[in-house]
């Protein structure tokens, strides 16, 4: 391809290409089934805090608040910044003060917006929302201004259940003040241990309780009736994407180019100020640019769990207990739905007899079903409570 940013690669082993609005596709998702939260990634960098927050207020509705947001700053930002026409790629750091008031912008949309019961419908009044209920928003900060009202009524959570992913310092600092959900995708069980612990110090030191935060931890799993059949099919998993492919996905997930750089060159001296979390993956092991480049497709991603049902549960179980994470993202591997109907047949019945997860669903928005809370609304903890209007005695 003429864009030396993206690969040949990219287009030709399909990795992460194409790739199709996510947010539309929600839309239609969310009228087949009834439990199934959704979480869409969208970027503080490429993004507008208007459009986004109504354009999530209006899943929300669509999904009766199973709509939930990963925020992430840095969304494939080597090729945004030419799609968007947005120069040069913001650094690390300056993007999460980016996000800050990002963050800060849209709640005020979702939480101060609207008082609470804001609709009369009285037909022979001719009233339908009391206009003393529906606030002007003014904001003026250093990179967002706006002034007006947020014309989508209230929804179910009104705020999305929020996620967040990034393990840097700044990252797990912006972390530590607006997420409900963080993610981490760590293989190293005392480095995941460590890690969950410095995130639920930090959302200690805002001021939040340390069980105010989910965390949960990406694994890949492959199960099958045999130990020996699942070690195969882990094998030809592993095997099966090129070297090419894996660094093009490294390269979208990190910024770094490891196919343009002397195999020889330690990880250690590598710098991004794209995704720092996943370069850090890999640093402080020693590894060379060649030796990540051959190992990529074994060990990029969370934790591999590969054995028969009663295995990949006791592992399950026993990651849990050893990192304090809440819960798993279940990363795809092959085979379609069929792989995640081996999961849910043959795994979850034995998790749910070890009492890893509930006896029965959690049934409400995904805040609910997801963190527990008795409530579709942010906690009162929340830095977001603080921009809901308030109630005149």
């Amino acid at each position: 391809m003429s864009d030396d940013t993206i690969p040949d690669v990219v287009v030709r082993e399909a990795v992460q290409f194409p790739v199709h609005d996510p947010l539309t596709l929600v839309s239609g998702l969310a009228a087949t089934v009834d439990r199934l939260g959704f979480v869409v990634t969208a970027s503080t960098t490429s993004e507008q805090p208007y459009l986004l927050a109504r354009r999530f207020a209006s899943l929300d509705h669509l999904t009766r608040g199973r709509i939930g947001w990963n925020v992430v700053t840095s969304d494939m930002q080597t090729a945004l910044v030419k799609l968007l026409g947005a120069g040069d790629v913001t650094p690390h750091d300056r993007r999460y003060d980016r996000a800050d008031e990002f963050l800060d912008l849209v709640l005020k949309l979702w939480e101060g917006g609207w008082s609470d019961d804001p609709f009369i419908i009285d037909k022979q009044l001719r009233v339908f929302t009391d206009s003393g209920k529906v606030h002007r928003v003014t904001h003026s900060g250093e990179f967002y201004s706006l002034d007006g009202y947020f014309p989508v009524s209230p929804s179910p959570q009104r705020t999305p259940t929020l996620f967040q992913a990034g393990s840097s310092a700044r990252g797990i600092d912006f972390a530590s003040r607006i997420a409900e959900c963080f993610f981490i995708q760590e293989r190293d069980l005392a480095k995941a241990a460590r890690l969950t612990t410095t995130i639920r110090d930090e959302v200690e030191r805002r001021g939040r309780r340390r069980d105010s935060v989910t965390i949960i931890n990406s694994i890949s799993v492959v199960v099958a009736a045999t130990a020996a059949d699942a070690a195969a099919l882990r094998a030809s998993l592993t095997v099966a994407p090129s070297r090419d492919a894996m660094a093009a996905l490294f390269l979208g997930w990190s910024g770094v180019n490891l196919l343009g750089l002397d195999p020889d060159t330690p990880l250690d001296d590598l710098r991004t100020e794209v995704g720092q979390s996943t370069l850090a993956m890999y640093q402080d092991s020693g590894m060379t640019v060649g030796e990540v480049l051959d190992a990529l497709a074994e060990t990029l991603g969370g934790t591999k769990v590969t054995g028969t049902p009663d295995q990949v549960a006791a592992e399950i179980v026993h990651i849990a207990e050893v990192t304090d994470v809440d819960g798993f993202l279940i990363e795809h591997t092959f085979g379609g739905l069929s792989t995640y109907r081996e999961f849910i047949d043959d795994v979850m019945p034995l998790l749910r007899e070890r009492g890893a997860i509930p006896q029965h669903p959690r049934t409400g928005t995904l805040r609910e079903m997801l963190t527990g809370s008795p409530t579709p609304r942010l906690p009162a903890g929340h830095p977001g409570a603080a921009f809901r209007p308030q109630v005149r005695s």
